[in-house]
């Protein structure tokens, strides 16, 4: 569910960003000379309604425009709090259980903040664990096999 809503949002992104290169690009392509040309040319031919809605219609794509990059702006803070580096370590807890049944999963956002669930299973039965990870840290010590699944976590580059 998280993984679909950030999907959601990574795409929303990228169409507002793709919109808003494109309409910056076509607003640094007005010549003004040009414009101011046009505008005579269109003024002596036209009937006025026309110049009056095409005058309309541009301060209508430029809302959209603000808007579209308000949005992108929303959408980028908020991406910085979503799980953006994980770190997973399989183990066999004890040398009764083999297939590495055991894991530590670590999930961090881009402050390397988040959380690390460990399970450990051994003929007894399945234990779960979590720990809160703030700054890229525990407040906890760590089992080894956790230490590894969080420096997995903060070895990840932003862009992975």
């Amino acid at each position: 569910m998280l993984y679909g809503a950030l999907a959601g949002a990574a795409v929303a992104l990228i169409a507002s960003g793709i919109a808003l290169y494109y309409a910056l690009r076509a607003l640094k392509a007005i010549d003004p000379a040009r414009m101011e040309s046009l505008t005579e040319l269109i003024t002596k031919q036209a009937p006025s309604t026309r110049l009056v809605q095409a005058e309309a219609d541009i301060e209508q794509i430029e809302k959209s425009l603000q808007t579209l990059e308000s949005f992108a702006n929303s959408v980028s803070r908020r991406l910085d709090t979503a799980v953006q580096r994980v770190g997973l370590q399989r183990f066999d807890s004890s040398s009764e259980i083999g297939g590495e049944l055991s894991f530590a999963l670590t999930m961090l956002d881009a402050r390397n903040h988040g959380m690390m669930l460990t399970s450990l299973t051994d003929h007894r039965g399945t234990r779960l664990f979590i720990r809160g990870i703030i700054a890229g840290k525990s407040r906890h010590p760590l089992l080894p096999n956790e230490e590894i699944s969080l420096q997995q976590a903060l070895e990840q580059s932003d862009h992975n």
